[in-house]
């Protein structure tokens, strides 16, 4: 990728190349960024967002990276990570997230000011703004269950607040299009802190008991399809324990994939295709990804 720093008149923050962005994945796959930025504000990642559209440049947003693939070969783009900005405050009834902020730190935030509401979202291990991104969500409940806007910037570069009955999310999608989520605002109810905690630990030990929370996986692979459940298909296809190298279709809960040491993205892709061909074959159902797969350089 041919670029300048020229280009980025103003813009404060940093600028690395050549990035191993494999530590930033949660299954721990990946290549090298051509450049990460890491912007200082908002306002920086406007200026940015707007120069590469006007110059043409490729970019991808990584969030917590727990349900991005990232190819073997790298991506030949600039690549925003945003960790920190992770800021929460409350305003009122309302906590106002910084899209770098964890799910965990923004549920225990409100937790601890007997604010109730995101207890379903506990075990999600994303950013703020990847959660909303993707509609982030267990069979409980949804990142936009309590979402009432976003900020974001744009490729014009301008910052602009989105209400919430101005977005049009989907299921596992928040169908926000080409910008980068700077904030995320989530109203929420006063309650008794003692029975939030009680929630949050509830959820906790389902999500350790049914899911294989402490490897290194990507979360959910397939989406679930209408009045199924993608883990149960691919479990009754026995793929439960299917390999490609060194990732394997989890023990624990069969939509989830998991790194059992060496694995690739080049792996997880041969299994993707595998599962689904199975699937297929065996209910004619195709099952599609919901985590997201960039492209290779």
């Amino acid at each position: 990728m041919d670029w300048s720093r020229n280009w980025f008149e103003g813009f404060k923050g940093v600028l690395r190349e050549g990035v191993d962005l494999s530590p930033f994945s949660h299954m721990r796959v990946g290549g090298r960024a051509a450049v990460l930025v890491e912007p200082w504000s908002e306002e920086d990642a406007a200026l940015f967002l707007r120069v590469c559209a006007e110059k043409g440049l490729p970019y991808h947003v990584l969030g917590g990276g727990s349900n991005v693939l990232i190819p073997d070969e790298g991506v030949d783009a600039f690549v925003f990570s945003i960790p920190q900005w992770n800021r929460v405050v409350r305003d009122g009834n309302r906590l106002v997230a910084s899209a770098g902020a964890t799910l965990p730190s923004l549920i225990r935030k409100a937790k601890d000011l007997a604010l109730e509401g995101l207890e379903t979202l506990v075990g999600i291990p994303a950013q703020v703004g990847g959660a909303v991104r993707m509609n982030a969500g267990t069979k409980e409940g949804e990142t936009f269950d309590h979402l009432v806007s976003v900020r974001v910037a744009d490729e014009s570069g301008e910052l602009r607040e989105i209400p919430r009955e101005d977005l049009h999310p989907k299921y596992r999608d928040g169908n926000l299009g080409k910008v980068l989520i700077t904030t995320a605002t989530f109203e929420l109810k006063p309650s008794n802190r003692l029975l939030i905690q009680e929630r949050i630990k509830e959820y906790l030990t389902y999500r350790n008991r049914s899911q294989p929370v402490t490897e290194k996986s990507l979360g959910c692979i397939f989406k679930n399809p209408p009045g199924d459940a993608a883990g149960r298909l691919i479990e009754a296809a026995g793929l439960k324990g299917a390999r490609e190298g060194d990732i394997m279709v989890s023990e624990k809960h069969a939509n989830y994939f998991v790194n059992l040491g060496a694995g690739t993205s080049t792996q997880v892709l041969d299994l993707i295709a595998r599962v689904q061909e199975t699937v297929q074959n065996e209910f004619s159902l195709h099952l599609h990804p919901e985590i997201q797969i960039w492209p290779p350089q």
